[in-house]
């Protein structure tokens, strides 16, 4: 049963090649995963991917990455994951003060 949710997965990385626009580190990224068992691959459009945990965070953030893909070196190691399609947050999302806003000293 197990071997068949990896074929599935394993599957599913080359419709991610078919379907998502990826530059070439991402491409290479999804060539060498795919030699191991891959245990879970998910994928949003809002929000993203944490770089150093993994976690899913709801709000855009200044690079999201967009597809998580968890997986095992051997069977016995644990559990890994690597990001991919990483993208950057419109500059106007953030709502920054306008550059011509002056301050004024409180009185």
């Amino acid at each position: 049963m197990e071997n068949l949710k990896s074929l599935r997965l394993q599957n599913r990385l080359q419709q991610l090649k078919d379907s998502y626009e990826l530059k070439n580190l991402d491409l290479q990224i999804l060539q060498k995963v795919q030699q191991y068992q891959i245990i879970s691959i998910c994928c949003t459009t809002e929000g993203g991917f944490d770089k150093k945990t993994g976690a899913f965070y709801t709000q855009d953030r200044t690079l999201n990455y967009k597809i998580k893909i968890s997986f095992k070196r051997t069977p016995t190691s644990p559990s890994e994951f690597v990001l991919i399609k990483a993208e950057e947050a419109e500059e106007d999302f953030f709502n920054f003060p306008n550059k011509k806003a002056v301050l004024n000293k409180a009185g």
